[in-house]
This record gives structure tokens, C-alpha cells and sequence, in this order.
């Protein structure tokens, strides 16, 4: 009998373990409290497959530049939380695509980093099928998004340039960041290892964090920076994690210009 309730505590724990991993990581709203519409931007709402055929749900809206930037929100939230992103790109004469990853917004499924790797792929296949070459596309990664901006781009060469913004190193060391001591390997399902693949992107790169980013330390975005290859930049804002977008907005948007300007 004791054996028994052991084993059930133990397995308690690990399901509770995995459950309070996932909350943590993936904090996905259904609803979409704003459309590009609202502000004047005509856009097309996108449905299309990820790799392992989840339906997901997205927003292109058209740009008079050749080149489309293929945009990773973050793990709250959905697309709909972007719509100052999406204008100042709009503004900017981009072509952008954003898209919600699955069990975000009007996307199928439940969100895992397999599934956003997966998601990921059927994103850029989508902008294939659109005429997008990855020649001609930019990855802008924020926050959570930023891992997946940098899986894809460490699996496919080409990219036009990649904008992490605001992300991290992997998961272990943000629960180093946030317990104070490493989580095991072994209990973590999602891991998001940006700090290992980010040394295999050829692509020219910027790198975006806030000095006081109470979220995700500044330390992680340096050491992104640090361990990426040349040709890359790197951009010191200020503010929260999630309010440096308004505080830097002058600086953050003048960066963003320079460097896709200097993509071309």
C-alpha cells in the first residue's frame, strides 16, 4: 500500500510539474481584441496548415516592398496583441504575415515547442505559396517568439535578416533566472535552446533587449548577441518587458528601420 501511494505521489507531482510548465510557457487568449481594420490597414485573414497539418489562423497585410517580414509574437496573448507592431511596419512599407500558433487565437491544437517549430514551417510555407522566397523574408522574433524565429532560421538558410527581440537563452536558464538554481534537464519538456542555435544563423542579425527588463534578464539578450555570428547588431532600450515598446518606441522603430533598410 505504501509503494502504491508513493508511486501515485510521485507521478502527481510530475503531471503537476508539466501542467505548471506549460501555464507558465504557453499563456494563450482565444479572443482577438483588435483587427489591422480598425486602424485602416486592409489585410487578408490566412488559414493555412502547419507541417503536421494543425489548422492555424493568420493576418497578411500587404506592403509595396518586395521584401515580407514574417513576424513570432510572444507566449501571451495572440495576434491581435501586435496591432502597434503591425502599424509601424505597415507604416515602414513592409509586407507582413503574423500568425497565431496553434491553441492561440483561431489556431487549432495545443501548444508545445514541437508544435511551434511545426507551426513555424508552415508559416514560411504559407509566404512560399505567396511568392516569398526566403531571400526575401525577415524573421522578427519577440519574446517566446524569438525561439521560434531562431529555429527557423537555423534550419533554413537564406533568411533576409532575423530580429530577435526581447527572448532568451533557453528555458533552463530562465529558470535559473527566476528559481535561482537549474532546473533538471530532465523534467523540462519545453527547451527552446536559442543560445545553441543562434551560433549556426548566417543571416544578418539584431538583437533587441531592454537593460531593465524585469522579465527576461538583459543578460540573456547580450549573451544571444554574444554567442551569434557576424553580421549582426545590437539594440540597448529601456522599460518593462511588457511596456518598452512605448517607452523606446522612437529608438526600438529607428533601429528596426536601419537595419531592414540596410537588408536591401
Amino acid at each position: 500500500m505504501f509503494l502504491f501511494f508513493l508511486l501515485f505521489l510521485i507521478l502527481f507531482l510530475f503531471f503537476a510539474l508539466k501542467y505548471y510548465e506549460h501555464i507558465k510557457i504557453y499563456r494563450a487568449k482565444r479572443e482577438l481584441i483588435a483587427f489591422p481594420s480598425d486602424f485602416g490597414i486592409e489585410f487578408e485573414d490566412a488559414n493555412f496548415a502547419s507541417r503536421d497539418y494543425v489548422l492555424l489562423n493568420g493576418w497578411f497585410v500587404g506592403g509595396m516592398s518586395p521584401v515580407a517580414v514574417l513576424f513570432f509574437h510572444g507566449n501571451f496573448g495572440n495576434i491581435s496583441y501586435e496591432i502597434d507592431t503591425i502599424k509601424e511596419l505597415h507604416l515602414l512599407g513592409y509586407n507582413i504575415f503574423i500568425f497565431d500558433y496553434r491553441g492561440f487565437g483561431r489556431s487549432d491544437g495545443i501548444p508545445s515547442e514541437k508544435g511551434l517549430y511545426s507551426d513555424a514551417l508552415g508559416a514560411y510555407d504559407y509566404l512560399k505559396s505567396r511568392g516569398f522566397d526566403s531571400r526575401d523574408i525577415v524573421l522578427f522574433g519577440r519574446s517566446l517568439g524569438g525561439a521560434v524565429a531562431v529555429f527557423l532560421a537555423s534550419e533554413i538558410e537564406g533568411f533576409k535578416g532575423v530580429i530577435v527581440d526581447s527572448s532568451f537563452e533557453s528555458i533552463r536558464a530562465m529558470s535559473y533566472a527566476k528559481l535561482g538554481f537549474n532546473y533538471p534537464q530532465a523534467l523540462i519538456s519545453n527547451r527552446f535552446e536559442s543560445v545553441k542555435r543562434i551560433k549556426n544563423i548566417k543571416a544578418p542579425k539584431l538583437i533587441i533587449h531592454s537593460e531593465n527588463d524585469g522579465l527576461i534578464p538583459f543578460y540573456h539578450g547580450k549573451k544571444l548577441f554574444d554567442e551569434a555570428p557576424a553580421p549582426k547588431r545590437f539594440l540597448k532600450i529601456h522599460g518593462f518587458h511588457n511596456t518598452y515598446f512605448s517607452e523606446s518606441k522612437e529608438i526600438y522603430i529607428a533601429a528596426i528601420k536601419d537595419f531592414l533598410k540596410s537588408l536591401e
